[in-house]
């Protein structure tokens, strides 16, 4: 009887002798058993199965049960233990003989059973459960016991053979030959910026709050959620510069600038009369609106804030996508080539988000400071992105860039020369904030040369040199002939 101690026998027995003295029953002492029991008026004793049935018809060892919160099968399976005990003379004492934990023995499941089950049901803990023929509860336990874990999985971009051999020359392309001795590192990029573009829109869909119970929920409406107030922003970054003691020269920020035009209110509305200003967002990013935006805002940045002590041979790197094909006309190469610089035009292969600092790093600070804004119109939003912009501390910026540079770009094409191309993989962390503390963090990845060895290799396998070519091609026709 895991979980009772002792039974109460003195109060049973009081309950008893109560009961007597309502029905004018005598009570006397039986020596056989040292007990109570009841006697009729001809002094007759009741046997203990006429006690049983008087005690349960009398409601006594259901009251006994309610006062002590068990169950009414206990109080009688107590009450004949100690009936038992007395009649043989032993000590009344009806704590378990179990040693330890008592109870049902916990149920196991095997790896390979929880693995049979298929990805589809493996979405939620009650679907995983019920094909498991197990609580959802017991599930719980098991992913708090480490046996379980959860993954949010996000789809990938696909890859031909054609990508994966462009992935793996872009990530050779970017280490140094290898050394007599040791293994080759990176290349610096110090002389690479990065630009890229990224809505920004007014309201996110959905926000997460704390609040107090009793609070009222925040309500958040919008006109369409098709049409949604949004404005597009192209930014640029690049390395942050330090001298030799680690003062920083220059924070990598070039700057943030948004796809609007000025456009005057044809018609007068509660908001503003007409003639009035407006700022508009450019919905359409097309050919003409980048070479725009290259032209009035990113070189002019690039000439105001390239610090002297650096070449000015400089590399934007940025995807290949269709408005990005800008026409190279005398007035663009004119503005790359002006004050001695010399500004060239970079796209990462097809196919690969993974090689994008920016999604990486900046855009994703930029939109969760934004989103701490509640903007209502365009011009406000304009100003909270540029806060936010502000706001990404150039310490941050070294991190970021250290974990893009690093993390994202020398251990992903790291990552690359492993999966032969691919992009099934994660990024590895590798504590930057603990190995710059401890004077350990490293500039440059070193890459193992077996590594390339096998990378050059597996690329000689797929690009077979058009005379080899041919000369299969014209053995196959003799072998036809």
């Amino acid at each position: 009887m895991a979980g009772f101690s002792i039974v109460p026998v003195d109060k049973i027995l009081d309950t008893i002798e109560e009961v007597a003295d309502e029905l004018d029953l005598q009570v006397r002492r039986r020596k056989k058993y040292g007990v109570e029991d009841l006697v009729g008026p001809k002094g007759d004793f009741i046997a203990r199965v006429e006690i049983d049935q008087l005690t349960e018809q009398l409601g006594v060892l259901s009251t006994v049960a309610t006062q002590y919160g068990v169950h009414r099968s206990t109080t009688t399976r107590v009450w004949q233990f100690v009936l038992d005990n007395i009649a043989k003379g032993n000590v009344i004492d009806v704590r378990s003989n179990k040693l330890g934990k008592t109870g049902p023995q916990p149920k196991f499941i095997s790896d390979e059973y929880l693995q049979s089950v298929p990805l589809y049901k493996r979405t939620t803990e009650r679907s995983y459960a019920a094909a498991l023929k197990v609580s959802h509860g017991f599930l719980h336990k098991l992913k708090k016991k480490g046996r379980l874990r959860t993954h949010s999985a996000a789809n990938h971009p696909a890859l031909t053979p054609n990508h994966k051999v462009a992935r793996l020359k872009w990530a050779l392309a970017h280490i140094h030959p290898i050394p007599e001795v040791g293994n080759p590192t990176f290349i610096d990029m110090q002389q690479v910026i990065h630009i890229d573009e990224k809505w920004f829109y007014m309201n996110p869909e959905t926000r997460q709050f704390y609040l107090l119970p009793k609070e009222e929920n925040p309500y958040m409406c919008q006109q369409s959620k098709r049409y949604k107030i949004k404005a597009m922003f192209m930014a640029m970054i690049g390395k942050p510069l330090y001298d030799l003691a680690g003062n920083m020269l220059h924070d990598g920020k070039y700057g943030i600038f948004p796809f609007t035009y000025q456009q005057l209110a044809k018609k007068k509305s509660k908001n503003r009369d007409a003639g009035t200003l407006e700022t508009k967002a450019v919905q359409s990013v097309t050919r003409e609106e980048i070479k725009k935006m290259l032209l009035t805002n990113i070189i002019p940045a690039i000439h105001k804030q390239w610090h002297p002590s650096l070449p000015k041979d400089i590399f934007i790197q940025w995807d290949n996508a269709r408005p990005h094909q800008i026409p190279r006309d005398e007035e663009f190469k004119a503005a790359c080539t002006a004050k001695g610089f010399n500004i060239q035009l970079v796209f990462q292969p097809a196919q690969s988000p993974d090689l994008n600092v920016l999604d990486l790093g900046l855009f994703k600070v930029i939109q969760s400071l934004q989103y701490q804004s509640f903007p209502r119109k365009i011009e406000e939003l304009i100003e909270k992105v540029y806060e936010a912009y502000e706001w990404f501390d150039p310490i941050c910026n070294k991190y970021s860039w250290i974990t893009t540079l690093i993390n994202f770009l020398q251990s992903v094409m790291i990552m690359i020369l492993e999966k032969e191309g691919g992009n099934n993989f994660n990024p590895p962390h590798m504590g930057k904030k603990k190995l710059d503390n401890l004077g350990l963090l490293p500039e440059f990845l070193e890459v193992e040369k077996e590594l390339i060895e096998e990378v050059v290799k597996h690329l000689n396998t797929l690009l077979i040199p058009i005379h080899q070519q041919h000369e299969e091609y014209l053995d196959t026709e003799v072998d036809a002939d």
